[in-house]
């Protein structure tokens, strides 16, 4: 069991904004620009939702009235878009969310650079379980993952589509399958190189 982690510091909301939408425009291989900003904000569902989860946290710090406000604006947020990231997760910046339908982030502590496909599940394994799942840096998430329990996903691993991970994943490996095994290392590589 690795126990709980400390709940790392949520990052402000300016600085998380800011590298969500350098890690879009890293994908597409474009500079962040006033015009690129607008079409994220206005027309992309997976940066609409990152976005949404930024002004969750923002409204959450709020005193008096932030944690009412926060909690219906996570409702707003799983009912306009068919997924959820709960409150009590801890969520790195530049976070990248192509598709974000079907996704259920629970309780778990995230890195900075993470990337999740539709259908991920993050979360304990029940209610009464100890310890939450813990997402390094740089990992990427296929559709249809799903990360359960009190388990470690090392820096730049890749989880493969509709693998079910039980046990830690060392850092840059693979893993597919049900449940799922490391195949090999991947190639680290930079966040803002980084081929979605």
């Amino acid at each position: 069991m690795h126990g709980r982690p400390p709940t790392p510091p949520r990052p402000s909301f300016r600085a998380a904004v800011r590298s969500d939408l350098a890690r879009y425009a890293a994908a597409e291989g474009r500079n962040v620009t006033w015009k690129f900003a607008l079409r994220m904000i206005f027309l992309m569902p997976g940066f609409q939702f990152v976005l949404a989860r930024r002004i969750q946290d923002r409204l959450y710090r709020l005193p008096v009235v932030g944690r009412a406000m926060g909690r219906v604006w996570w409702w707003w947020t799983c009912r306009s878009f068919g997924a959820e990231i709960a409150i009590a997760a801890s969520v790195g910046h530049g976070l990248y969310v192509p598709h974000p339908y079907g996704i259920v982030v629970g309780e778990c502590a995230m890195g900075d650079g993470v990337t999740i496909l539709q259908n991920v599940t993050i979360g304990k394994r029940s209610r009464a379980a100890g310890g939450i799942p813990v997402i390094g840096d740089g990992v990427y998430l296929a559709a249809g993952a799903v990360i359960v329990g009190d388990v470690t996903i090392g820096p730049n691993a890749s989880i493969g589509a509709n693998a079910v991970v039980l046990n830690d994943i060392p850092a840059g490996a693979t893993a597919v399958g049900a449940p799922a095994k490391p195949m090999g290392k991947t190639a680290a590589k930079p966040l803002s190189n980084a081929v979605i």
